[in-house]
């Protein structure tokens, strides 16, 4: 249950959100190194605010890096400690263990920590015990990474969710501006190819919201939320058919016309209102997952025209293939409602 501060619409900002998690991390932060008396809690601190990151997915990267970077420097660093142990010059002792891990930083971006982090424990390295930094600072890196984790896995994490269908509701909108450019031949068809890209960025953001989505909790998504999971499969093959109907639209011979037979018509009165019940659809779960029930998709996908009925051959097809998809959509998002109506 869902307190209602948690709906507030000012938590849809993503700035404030970001800053929510930034503070929480950044406190949460501060208090373990407190309580488990850390030496040196300045490096937990800049850990956790690197690594928490405004998505799960590049929390966990950027959480990947500074964990493994420093893991390799630590270890990197043990040898010219060792070395000046015995007496070796320190810039000797450092450039044999430097000059290998700048080569692995060169080759894989992700492990410059390592060099960070061979820096600080071996030209910053405690007189009475060297070999306490390198541990000190992987114990920081390891604090302040696994705080991050839990604060993007807790704090205000749903937003996967509405992003995918807040982006769905957007990649519906330029299909219909797609096929209505079309229908009343006002772009041609390289302007039509700009629309189709800019549906297929939204289409993208989608499904980056969708993989977002499934590191957000630990059960796979497709028992969870299934339509949530099934959605950009529909909407990529919505966006495909809508494509292949504004190319046909475009070579067809004769201009279009008001009133001509629905099933070959992209702006027919019953698909308008199938795009918008979608539209309306998807923006009613970027606001909640509850609500009425949807029972009136059934009565939207019966206004849509057979796809046996007369028309001009080719367009009569692309446009049963479309209406076809989008009956799949419809159902997908109305959770099967329209089986029980």
């Amino acid at each position: 249950m869902h307190f209602k501060i948690l709906s507030a619409p000012w938590l849809g900002n993503p700035v404030v959100r970001q800053t929510i998690r930034l503070l929480v991390s950044v406190g949460l932060c501060g208090f373990v190194t407190w309580i488990t008396n850390l030496q040196e809690p300045g490096w937990a601190l800049i850990t956790s605010v690197i690594v928490t990151q405004s998505s799960i997915t590049e929390t966990l990267s950027s959480g990947r890096y500074q964990l493994v970077g420093t893991l390799i420097g630590a270890a990197a660093s043990i040898l010219p400690i060792t070395l000046m142990l015995y007496h070796w010059p320190l810039w000797e002792s450092f450039a044999i263990a430097f000059v290998p891990l700048a080569i692995l930083a060169s080759w894989k971006p992700g492990t410059r920590m390592g060099v960070v982090t061979l820096m600080i424990a071996t030209l910053f390295a405690t007189p009475n015990d060297p070999y306490l930094l390198p541990v000190e600072r992987v114990l920081s890196i390891l604090m302040g990474v696994g705080v991050s984790m839990l604060v993007t896995y807790v704090v205000l994490h749903e937003q996967a969710r509405r992003d995918a269908f807040r982006n769905a509701a957007t990649t519906v909108r330029q299909i219909v501006e797609m096929l209505t450019q079309a229908h009343n031949h006002e772009m041609d068809w390289a302007q039509i190819q700009d629309l189709n890209d800019a549906s297929v960025a939204s289409l993208r953001k989608v499904q980056s919201a969708v993989e977002e989505a499934r590191r957000e909790h630990w059960r796979p998504l497709e028992k969870r939320d299934p339509m949530l999971a099934e959605l950009p499969k529909a909407l990529r093959q919505l966006q495909m058919d809508a494509l292949v109907v504004t190319r046909a639209v475009l070579l067809a011979e004769h201009q279009p016309v008001q009133g001509k037979d629905e099933a070959t018509d992209p702006l027919s009165p019953a698909l308008m209102r199938a795009f918008d019940w979608i539209i309306q659809r998807c923006e009613s779960e970027v606001v909640s997952r509850t609500g009425e029930e949807y029972r009136v998709a059934a009565g939207v996908i019966t206004a849509l025209p057979d796809d046996g009925a007369q028309g001009e051959e080719i367009m009569g097809f692309v446009m049963g293939v479309l209406r076809t998809d989008l009956k799949t959509l419809i159902q997908l998002l109305a959770e099967d409602d329209t089986k029980k109506a």
